[in-house]
């Protein structure tokens, strides 16, 4: 007999891929259950200005890879060729947005800090006062890196990108959490904390204690922080603060998966 613990992904379910595969690859059962979706702003307008004017900046700032996305498929809508964004300076969050701006947008990354977190991306960044910054972004983000880059003189212009709005389908983890068959849940954003706990309430009535019995794991510390003031008891938290991060930390807190009993 073996045991394959159960690890509950709440990623968008166009996100979910990678962290399915590394898990699975390692030895997990997973469920998905999409906590989050993303959708397109309300008015692309801002961005779509920002984009025609994109040698205007001395910088794009990306946190997110579903920030590029939106800027490519943006930039896709307006006919602007791949090289309309050819000049600025280029900085990611972390590996993933890196790759995502690569792949995405053929652009070069000049800058990675040592964490992906705004507040590692933000001591990181050689921006002098009087540059001019662009940064798209979810509707609702947290403001340390644009309130930090202006403190210094930089002249930062925030753009909405996309929307996160809550997700739906996936497979049931109410029936789940009440079988005892989770064993874990991710967490890569603090939205996929709020909007769990929010779908959990919606569709079965359930609050945040019933996942008590789950080892709760998030990407990073702003997540973590998320968590906590949700009521969740953060068991794991990776020194990377990145997807093969957050399940070789599963794997150091389960141990070697499908092994036998």
């Amino acid at each position: 007999m073996t045991f394959s613990p159960t690890i509950v992904i709440t990623r968008t379910a166009h996100q979910a891929d990678e962290l399915k595969a590394l898990l699975e690859a390692a030895g997990f059962r997973t469920l998905l259950y999409p906590a989050i979706a993303i959708q397109p702003p309300a008015d692309a307008g801002p961005l779509d200005v920002a984009l025609r004017h994109a040698r205007d900046y001395d910088w794009f700032l990306f946190t997110s890879a579903n920030a590029v996305e939106a800027v490519a498929r943006r930039l896709d809508a307006l006919g602007l060729p791949p090289n309309a964004l050819h000049g600025p300076n280029i900085a990611a969050v972390g590996p993933a947005t890196a790759w995502a701006v690569e792949r995405r947008l053929g652009l070069d990354v000049d800058l990675i800090p040592p964490k992906a977190v705004g507040e590692s991306l933000l001591a990181a960044l050689p921006i002098p006062a009087g540059q001019r910054v662009l940064l798209p972004r979810a509707a609702q983000a947290r403001d340390v890196l644009p309130d930090g880059l202006r403190a210094r003189g930089v002249r930062v212009d925030v753009v909405t990108a996309y929307e996160t709005v809550l997700g739906s389908g996936g497979e049931d983890l109410p029936a789940a959490l009440h079988s005892g068959l989770v064993d874990a849940i991710t967490f890569t954003s603090p939205s996929t904390v709020r909007n769990t706990l929010i779908r959990l309430e919606r569709e079965a009535g359930l609050g945040v204690e019933a996942l008590a019995g789950a080892v709760i794991a998030c990407i990073g510390p702003v997540t973590a922080d998320a968590a906590r003031q949700a009521g969740l008891t953060v068991d794991i938290m990776p020194e990377e603060y990145t997807t093969p991060g957050l399940v070789a930390a599963l794997r150091d807190w389960f141990g070697e998966p499908a092994v036998s009993l």
